[in-house]
């Protein structure tokens, strides 16, 4: 099974909050994002986590999408 990576630039993991780590990793049957800084993995056809309505954590907020 073949799986096609591809780095987000400017995005920052929703974990550890490293920037320019994070890609988005696709196979057939699925589409996740991990971080290359703490091995975080999630399934971008999860739910979104819910984003606190405060400018700073705003800012910071990356809405991953299914393309």
């Amino acid at each position: 099974m073949s799986v096609k990576r591809q780095f987000i630039a400017g995005a920052r993991c929703p974990e550890c909050g490293v920037m320019d780590k994070v890609r988005r990793c696709q196979t057939e049957d699925e589409t996740w994002m991990e971080c290359l800084g703490c091995g975080m993995k999630r399934m971008m056809d999860d739910e979104p986590a819910e984003v606190s309505a405060e400018p700073e954590a705003v800012e910071q907020a990356v809405i991953w999408r299914k393309l």
